[in-house]
């Protein structure tokens, strides 16, 4: 019997690990040469490499996120985009209703929180926010959905759809939020003035701490509640899948049917709420850093 459960812990861990690695392709130094990470990939059997994903360094590249995030940046921002093209004066269509809705709510919120001069954040709030939704929104597909399709033609074992529960990702936007806060700052209140500011006045060194880890949480927020929650379906499915193992289990399959759909209504919630507190924050830190004071 502790062999039999040791074995189930082994392959419920083994099935966890599996869904959190990417498709990882980099820098292998034991063969000098480019590379996806050792059985990762079925397809393009000359690129593959002997290093682990752990053992790549700096030099490797999240092929998933990168593909997911820009699909998905194609289709929103090209949806919004023929809706645009297409709109027509008179009555609207169905879908300029949305779009129109969608930009006044985003273009409220800039108002309400922005007051400079900069064109930039109304369009930086329109695009953060919508592409951060439409990251958010893979999570609602089944966590087998890129494991399925990967195995029976794919050709790739390892595929992470939800670009968010990637560090790299949050971590990308909330570099180039601080990047144009530094901008913004020092064209405010000069060179000399920004750093007055970081190292000086009032606190010292410990303003700069606060700089610089007030983007890094920026980050850290979205990844931690999107990556908690694909945690939490990768559990259930391991629950709900238990009935397909032995007909003894089969009363499994109703708590994690509705476990699953339960999370998933709460979750609608929580990818909506964590695309709009990015935005809002964003326009925050944009607004005083364009605000003397």
């Amino acid at each position: 019997m502790a062999k039999e459960n040791a074995q189930n812990l082994i392959e419920t861990s083994d099935y966890i690990g599996h869904h959190l690695v990417n498709l990882t392709f980099g820098w292998c130094e034991k063969t000098s040469s480019w590379g996806f990470a050792n059985h990762q990939q079925e397809l393009f059997k000359g690129l593959d490499s002997a290093c682990k994903v752990s053992e790549m360094g700096f030099w490797s590249f999240h092929l998933d996120t990168i593909f997911m995030s820009i699909l998905l940046g194609a289709v929103v921002f090209g949806f919004f985009g023929l809706v645009n093209s297409s709109a027509k004066r008179g009555v609207p269509s169905k879908l300029q209703n949305f779009a129109e809705f969608v930009h006044e709510f985003i273009a409220s919120a800039v108002n309400s929180g922005y007051h400079g001069t900069s064109k930039i954040v109304g369009p930086l709030a329109f695009a953060s926010c919508l592409w951060i939704i439409s990251w958010n929104l893979m999570d609602l597909l089944p966590v087998e959905m890129a494991s399925f399709f990967g195995h029976f033609g794919g050709g790739f074992n390892y595929f992470k759809i939800l670009p968010t529960a990637d560090l790299n990702a949050p971590l990308a936007l909330a570099i180039v939020v601080m990047v144009l806060v530094t901008y913004y700052s020092v064209k405010t209140h000069g060179a000399g003035g920004f750093l007055k500011e970081l190292f000086v006045v009032p606190l010292g060194p410990l303003e700069f701490i606060s700089y610089v880890s007030k983007h890094v949480a920026l980050a850290l927020r979205l990844y931690g509640n999107l990556f908690a929650g694909e945690m939490i379906f990768i559990l259930i499915a391991i629950m709900f899948g238990q009935f397909a193992m032995s007909f003894s289990q089969t009363l499994w399959f109703l708590p994690g049917l509705i476990l699953n759909l339960s999370w998933a209504l709460f979750h609608i919630l929580i990818v909506a709420l964590q695309a709009y507190i990015f935005m809002m924050l964003t326009i925050a830190y944009l607004n005083l850093a364009s605000t003397k004071h």
